[in-house]
């Protein structure tokens, strides 16, 4: 049986940028990543992302609202620069680069040469 608790209060201001740097700071990642935020009947958006742990746990973020545009746009930046890949009103393409069985980077086309480089100094490990 696996339990829950409630990470964000609707009412408090959005800290999703805090929650996804804490996260990799845990060195959790991010297996899995829709790539549209939702828009539901009652016209509310919505996005989620699966989280990893090391030690094999894994959760889930929902987002509703103004903050499902933020986790989209905080989870969905170049690994290198830090640049949004795509904002909500874009339709730039995503540049999925894999980098383990089950973990994919987001790079924007100017920085795949370099991500490449880093890779053959480094290693796939580096990534992770």
């Amino acid at each position: 049986m696996t339990t829950s608790a409630v990470m964000h209060e609707p009412g408090a201001p959005s800290n999703i940028k805090k929650l996804i740097h804490d996260l990799f700071n845990k060195k959790y990642r991010l297996s899995f990543l829709p790539e549209k935020v939702i828009s539901m009947n009652n016209g509310i958006e919505y996005y989620y992302v699966e989280a990893e742990g090391t030690d094999g746990s894994r959760f889930i973020i929902n987002a509703f609202g103004s903050e499902a545009e933020d986790l989209f746009e905080e989870v969905h930046k170049c690994i290198i620069c830090g640049r949004s890949i795509r904002g909500k009103n874009e339709n730039a393409n995503l540049i999925r680069y894999q980098a383990g069985e089950n973990r994919n980077l987001f790079v924007e086309a100017n920085c795949i040469n370099l991500l490449k480089k880093l890779e053959i100094a480094y290693g796939k490990e580096f990534f992770i």
